[in-house]
């Protein structure tokens, strides 16, 4: 399956502008477009090239989300503190697939979908910054992104949080993403946060080549591999998506650790549909 991946302005300006090198050193890059987001009084531009130059400096760390696993992180309701939500990296990419997408809305006519989600850290952890790419540019092919600012504060519960993210002051600029898709995007990156390491929900994402040797062994040779190429994720959801005969979990929000302190969402396990004619497979089939 293939997932959307983010554009970061110093990728934008490589691509608009080849033959101009200045973008090729991205500590140089992010060090003159900072001052200048910082002159022109940009505080929503410069956190953004904050975020993208954490993520470049990270490894440009992704998860991709498949689409089974969508639904089911939007529709929690997250009745708890705010503060707890905390970012695995200081920046992630959320990626969504190219096909099967969930997380799509009309305009005029033409269905738009969420492409990818750059979350990171913002005001030394005081919040989470959400930048929601659905695909559109402006005049010359910059990217415009879709941005809400999501607020930790302790005593604000997350649905508090969401409640109160409101509108940016250019959501009547081009195309108007419905608030409530918003909400969606900005609460499936929370729940992304409090996620269970589960190898039945999470896994590293490996080279194609790699990829049914890793299935059947495990090895972390495998990911140690894709990580020097370059290819540092995961895949959320994809044995979801690829059982047969399976009926999908739910996901649940528990309290675990010492006095159930810690949130941590995790999938109420499946079941096997007609197990018995599950049991009459062949040895190996489907190996």
């Amino acid at each position: 399956m293939d997932f959307h991946t983010y554009t970061t302005m110093r990728y934008w300006t490589r691509r608009a502008s080849p033959e101009d090198r200045f973008a090729d050193n991205p500590d140089h890059f992010y060090k003159k477009a900072m001052a200048d987001a910082v002159r022109v009084h940009s505080a929503q531009f410069l956190a953004q090239l904050i975020n993208e130059r954490d993520w470049e400096k990270n490894r440009r760390p992704y998860y991709n989300l498949w689409p089974s696993i969508v639904p089911m992180l939007t529709r929690l309701d997250l009745d708890l503190d705010s503060a707890l939500v905390q970012l695995p990296l200081p920046a992630l990419c959320v990626r969504f697939p190219k096909d099967k997408n969930p997380l799509v809305f009309d305009w005029k006519g033409d269905e738009i979908a969420v492409r990818c989600i750059l979350v990171g850290d913002m005001n030394q952890g005081e919040g989470i910054s959400v930048l929601i790419d659905i695909g559109e540019v402006m005049p010359g092919g910059v990217p415009i992104y879709t941005y809400r600012n999501f607020p930790r504060r302790s005593g604000l519960t997350v649905e508090q949080s969401l409640a109160s993210l409101g509108r940016n002051v250019f959501s009547d600029i081009g195309i108007q993403v419905p608030n409530e898709l918003i909400d969606d995007c900005v609460r499936l990156c929370c729940s992304l946060c409090l996620l269970e390491n589960d190898p039945e929900i999470i896994s590293p994402d490996v080279l194609a080549d790699d990829r049914a040797k890793y299935d059947a062994s495990g090895d972390q040779k495998y990911v140690d591999k894709a990580h020097r190429r370059g290819k540092v994720g995961w895949d959320v959801g994809r044995h979801i998506e690829v059982i047969p005969h399976y009926r999908r979990p739910h996901m649940t929000l528990v309290w675990t650790g010492h006095g159930r302190a810690v949130p941590r969402i995790v999938p109420r396990r499946g079941s096997v549909v007609h197990r018995e004619a599950v049991e009459k497979l062949p040895s190996g089939f489907g190996e």
